[in-house]
């Protein structure tokens, strides 16, 4: 019936899987909970050894790391069930029925992306509020919200999808940093005639990084779009349509040359990254920024 995939790297998953094993086990159905760690420090793995005495639990420590997209594609592969669910390790799960509603909702045609919620309170550490805040005003939309998107916008983080299906289009491997490796997947399911339907069955991010981390991994997942962009699908014009960024992209730079907006971002750079990490950081200068870096990358 059900393979729930975890892939771990430097977090604590126990109680994540004492509440998927919880869930399943009242309902009854044959289940497998997959937990890979990717090459964690020693006192994560040390933490989740336990997980393994668990019964239908599978846990595995990779000799290598394979990086987000590898080790999806191993678990996917060596999954024993027809339906796959994929969680990120820093998830909170938030609804007692988190699983029978994906169940009930499958379709062996039709991924079901069940979204992202964030808790309410502002995080106590203001290094972490700029990430709460991208996340609760970007992130935490609803399923008509998401579904209104363009056509294979897919969250990689809570995700379901048949087995069959996942044998045939899953992670690209190609892209080992991290970042928009599910823009890469969703574009690859569109393009195989395969529905992306949202639905209102969310986890809880919990790993909010601060606002330095998130920069980083926002410019790192930069660098894999122009890759995405310019090598994996050598210019495809409808991956360029569908992604909103690069049609806000398109946009500007038809009015403001990109070596322009490449050179007001190296000046301003250090002042947008001043209120980003600051106690009001604006999403505004945040989208400004990944402009202006992205400017810079598409003309070095």
């Amino acid at each position: 019936m059900l393979s729930v995939n975890i892939p771990v790297y430097n977090i604590e998953v126990v109680n994540l899987v004492d509440e998927l094993h919880q869930q399943a086990t009242k309902l009854n159905i044959d289940f497998e909970i997959r937990v890979y760690d990717d090459g964690s420090d020693e006192i994560f793995k040390s933490l989740n050894r336990i997980v393994k005495n668990k019964p239908n639990v599978v846990y595995r420590e990779m000799e290598k790391n394979l990086g987000r997209a590898g080790v999806r594609n191993k678990m996917g592969a060596e999954s024993v069930f027809d339906w796959l669910l994929f969680i990120d390790a820093d998830s909170k799960i938030i609804s007692p029925n988190y699983l029978k509603y994906y169940l009930e909702n499958r379709n062996e045609n039709r991924v079901l992306c069940g979204g992202t919620a964030y808790a309410k309170q502002k995080p106590a550490d203001a290094e972490k509020l700029f990430r709460w805040t991208y996340g609760t005003k970007r992130e935490a939309v609803t399923a008509a919200v998401r579904n209104g998107s363009k056509g294979f916008i897919i969250t990689s983080n809570n995700f379901f999808i048949a087995k069959e299906l996942f044998n045939r289009v899953h992670f690209r491997e190609e892209l080992r940093e991290y970042g928009h490796e599910d823009t890469l997947l969703g574009y690859d399911l569109f393009c195989a005639g395969v529905e992306i339907f949202h639905i209102d069955n969310a986890l809880e991010h919990t790993g909010l990084e601060s606002a330095q981390a998130f920069l980083k991994k926002s410019c790192m997942a930069l660098e894999n779009l122009k890759k995405i962009g310019e090598e994996l699908l050598d210019g495809d014009r409808m991956f360029y349509r569908q992604v909103n960024f690069l049609q806000k992209y398109k946009r500007v730079t038809f009015i403001i040359p990109s070596r322009t907006i490449g050179r007001l971002f190296r000046k301003y750079r250090e002042k947008m990254e001043a209120n980003l990490k600051g106690p009001r950081p604006s999403l505004l200068i945040f989208d400004l920024y990944k402009l202006g870096y992205f400017a810079g990358i598409k003309n070095r």
